[in-house]
């Protein structure tokens, strides 16, 4: 094999720069498999570009790539730790998942997200794991690339197809790739892909994390996902249906929109120690800032009707405690109890409320028995939550049979224009994401509630300035929360370009709107 060529990282990766609105602020690195070289990503590059940067990486020997002296996994992985952005997502095919896996397992610090594409803990079945290509079909698999590298190549791309509900026109297309690849590199690599054993780095991996299979993938089993499951519950996990080994191909929009979907997931992510950090230092200024949330709150409790009768009731992220002696008042006979994740917030309400009951818990594992509770009220808190279904199961749980809950939540239109500005400026986020009327309506009819009531309407909001604005957010503890945003939130130069963005909206009688979507809710188990 030829002596290896020093290594410069901008030969090897082909950038496909952000066409549209820029949503992340790592590129996304797309990491091909065995047997042909990033031609085999075909259209998916230009799709995610228009969200991020895109490049995409040969493997040593394949396309442009020099090769490399050593092809051992470690090797390899020290390979990519040379030639990879600094940080970054990680999307790997078949083999190229597996090297990305291992990666992310390595230098947990330098991966933002890993997505496998047929990717298996190891590629052939041994003694400890079955889920996987027999040793005999795999031995003779290289014993005809040793014979014939053409032929086995044309073996492979009918692997690949195999199975699949596209599968001629898969193949059609598999044979207009003409990748390039080195045969003594191409051999390295096929012996490798037998080697590999990821069951430690998926045990390891601590990144969020997809892992996309077909469904009749005729080289990686799709049965081998539950050993995925066993060895990581932490794992995202996608079945693609009637795809083969190459789903990106034959289900090109299906997989695109669970890759989209993903890491729109990660970027919106929340930080709930973040949350509870945030609102904690709030507390001595949030109900002097809190205007509009208190007004929301007081309408949400004067529409419910008063009842002698019931006895237990929940203020859940009661922040505060505001609305906790209001609650009492209206439900004399009742038991309120105020949660909320922030035990900062918990003492000041303790401090302002001594004659109440808090108690510090995540709404999203609530610590109450099994219909327990008659009444759920919840004012500005609940999009906080980043599982709808868990936390629409979990109020549900807690619930009596015919207990109510009743909530108030910002929607997706709320500070829109802070939004839009923002991402004019660096089109980072900036402004936490909020559900949907539609995404909270499925949410509590799946956990079983009846009779869901759910209404939205728009409150514009007018400031002076947009620092007014921005410092009225900072005293209700509203920063963005989520994983992994920028640790600055505005130097001068950020808050500058915000102000010369948010001039657009600017009103006739020189004033800044700020929109709030109120989603309010009431509904019955």
């Amino acid at each position: 094999m030829n002596a290896p060529a020093v290594i410069n990282p901008e030969t090897l990766l082909t950038a496909y720069p952000c066409t549209g609105v820029r949503l992340y602020a790592e590129p996304i690195v797309l990491v091909h498999g065995w047997g042909v070289d990033s031609q085999i990503w075909q259209s998916l590059p230009q799709q995610l570009s228009q969200v991020a940067d895109i490049l995409t990486l040969d493997l040593p020997g394949f396309g442009q790539s020099p090769l490399l002296e050593n092809y051992s996994q470690a090797s390899l992985i020290n390979w990519l730790a040379e030639v990879l952005p600094e940080r970054c997502y990680l999307l790997g095919l078949s083999l190229g998942g597996m090297l990305s896996c291992a990666f992310a397992a390595q230098y947990p610090q330098r991966i933002s997200g890993l997505i496998t594409i047929s990717s298996n803990l190891s590629f052939v079945a041994g003694n400890d794991y079955s889920q996987a290509m027999p040793a005999e079909q795999f031995q003779g698999f290289t014993a005809l690339w040793d014979a014939d590298n053409q032929d086995c190549l044309k073996r492979f791309g009918g692997l690949q197809a195999q199975g699949d509900k596209q599968q001629r026109q898969l193949m059609r297309q598999l044979r207009t790739m003409t990748g390039e690849m080195d045969p003594s590199a191409a051999g390295a690599l096929l012996k490798l892909l037998g080697e590999i054993d990821n069951q430690a780095a998926i045990a390891a991996l601590n990144c969020p994390a997809l892992m996309i299979f077909g469904e009749a993938d005729a080289l990686v089993p799709v049965a081998c996902i539950e050993i995925f499951k066993a060895e990581n519950s932490q794992l995202e996990i996608a079945v693609v249906e009637g795809a083969g080994h190459l789903p990106h191909l034959s289900s090109a929009e299906q997989t695109e929109t669970l890759i989209s979907h993903f890491l729109q997931s990660q970027q919106y992510r929340l930080d709930k120690a973040r949350v509870a950090e945030s609102f904690g230092r709030a507390a001595q200024r949030y109900d002097s800032a809190a205007v509009l949330q208190h007004k929301i709150g007081e309408k949400l409790l004067s529409d419910l009707s008063p009842d002698d009768a019931l006895d237990n009731v929940i203020d859940l992220g009661c922040g505060t405690g505001y609305h906790s002696p209001q609650l009492q008042k209206h439900y004399a006979n009742a038991e309120v109890i105020g949660v909320d994740i922030s035990a900062a917030m918990l003492a000041y309400a303790a401090t302002q409320y001594p004659q109440g009951h808090w108690l510090c818990a995540d709404a999203e594992d609530l610590p109450f028995e099994d219909n327990s509770q008659s009444l759920v009220f919840s004012n500005f808190a609940l999009q906080w939550c980043e599982d709808l279904d868990q936390l629409a199961a979990q109020l549900y749980r807690v619930l009596k049979p015919q207990g109510q809950l009743c909530f108030a939540v910002p929607g997706p239109e709320t500070l829109k224009e802070l939004r839009s500005a923002w991402q004019q400026v660096d089109g980072r986020v900036h402004v936490n994401r909020f559900n949907s009327l539609l995404d909270w309506q499925s949410a509590l009819q799946s956990a079983g509630f009846k009779q869901v009531e759910l209404h939205s309407e728009n409150i514009i909001q007018q400031h002076q300035s947009v620092r007014e604005l921005l410092m009225e957010l900072k005293d209700v503890g509203a920063h963005n929360n989520n994983v992994g945003k920028q640790t600055t939130l505005t130097g001068k130069q950020h808050l500058k370009a915000l102000y010369a963005a948010y001039e657009g909206y600017r009103q006739a009688d020189g004033r800044f709107p700020a929109t709030w979507e109120i989603i309010s809710c009431k509904a019955f188990t």
